[in-house]
């Protein structure tokens, strides 16, 4: 397989970004219990790891695979906020049923 093929690169930043988010949905299905300090903590923490380790397979898959740059990085950044725009509002709408529940009590 060609790694310098712009199907191998879209298809590369598009797995990235969904693992990204897979990661950060995680985090935040176990952070949603908690206070809402620890929530906080817990997702903005996830988001700063998630950083580094997406920023470091970004410069693999362009620094040393040598991947199509415009392919890998025109569905990287489409993909990306896309998909963080989902994990805001997956975040918002988590935090706004659980002041409903506690309101409820």
């Amino acid at each position: 397989m060609d790694v310098k093929g712009p199907l191998v690169a879209i298809l590369s930043a598009l797995g990235i970004s969904l693992v990204n988010t897979f990661v950060g949905y995680l985090f935040a299905k176990s952070a949603t219990a908690k206070e809402l300090n620890t929530f906080l903590a817990m997702v903005f923490g996830s988001l700063a790891g998630r950083g580094v380790a997406v920023v470091s397979m970004v410069y693999v898959a362009l620094g040393i695979l040598k991947m199509h740059q415009v392919a890998f990085a025109l569905t990287f950044s489409i993909a990306s906020f896309g998909l963080l725009m989902a994990e805001v509002f997956y975040f918002h709408l988590s935090m706004e049923r659980r002041k409903k529940e506690n309101s409820r009590k």
